[in-house]
């Protein structure tokens, strides 16, 4: 029973050690030489301006050229489609988004990888003083904080502007609708994007990947080209522990979900968001 909740006690810490093995001081939220801890801020002068034709939703902006922007480093709440219901500060998310463009300027920084999937452009976007736009969002509380591989060099100042926002219960972070999910609450079939909480069942090493099992119905995969950031034995410390992950799940035949984890920061323990509050 001591070793028990010995091991209990020292998970956050554990959790904490391989989710920051490639930032020296990301358990403190400290920001890289250069950057701001709050807004990511960069020098406009090392940035290319575009104008602004239209705002599409809170992360998403068309450009004079036709270029379509997906914001790097944050997910906004999705807008009704076909006649349904948008979430919850979808609408807000966009005003917001919007207001910060409203002079039609954008200042963006293209990341290592340029295009989406969907053949969106992939950027971190600035305003007229350098800060980081999206920096802005997560610091009302209007999304959550995202990083995918390889895009994720401002990955720890924009997980501090969520934590602010997380720890004063702004926007998402008030809203009963976006606290953690278990897997058993799931809808059948539920496709996109999702913060889930519950425990680790199994931890394997695998040719097509790393895996730790939800629930026994959810693999949270981490990638060959992901696998560098983690520690194996600090991942099967893992086995039986609740955490917190967030990202887009895929629904798979037999009523299960593959969740793609693109970086350490989508992963943590309950009891750390809680410390980072």
């Amino acid at each position: 029973m001591l070793l028990q909740a010995a091991r209990k006690r020292q998970l956050p810490t554990v959790l904490a050690l391989f989710l920051c093995l490639p930032f020296a001081a990301c358990s403190r939220g400290q920001p890289t030489p250069g950057q701001s801890a709050v807004d990511c801020a960069v020098a406009p002068a090392q940035l290319q301006e575009f104008r602004v034709a239209r705002v599409s939703d809170g992360d998403t902006l068309r450009l004079a050229g036709g270029d379509k922007v997906r914001l790097i480093g944050i997910n906004t709440p999705e807008l009704g489609h076909g006649g349904e219901a948008g979430q919850p500060l979808a609408e807000e998310a966009r005003a917001a988004l919007s207001a910060l463009v409203a002079d039609g300027r954008v200042w963006l920084q293209d990341g290592p990888e340029a295009r989406d999937p969907h053949g969106r452009r992939l950027a971190w976007a600035f305003d007229a003083r350098g800060e980081g736009i999206a920096t802005q969002l997560l610091r009302q509380g209007l999304g959550f904080h995202v990083a995918i591989a390889p895009n994720t060099a401002r990955a720890q100042c924009l997980a501090a502007a969520e934590a602010a926002a997380r720890a004063a219960r702004l926007g998402v972070w008030g809203i009963a609708e976006y606290r953690p999910r278990s897997v058993s609450g799931l809808e059948p079939g539920y496709r996109g994007f999702a913060l889930l909480q519950d425990r680790v069942t199994r931890v394997s090493f695998k040719e097509n990947g790393w895996w730790l099992q939800l629930a026994g119905k959810v693999g949270v995969k981490i990638g060959p080209g992901s696998q560098s950031l983690y520690s194996r034995s600090a991942l099967e410390a893992l086995q039986g522990q609740a955490v917190q992950v967030r990202g887009w799940l895929v629904p798979m035949r037999g009523g299960w979900w593959v969740l793609t984890l693109g970086h350490p920061s989508m992963l943590a323990s309950p009891g750390e968001t809680r410390e980072r509050e």
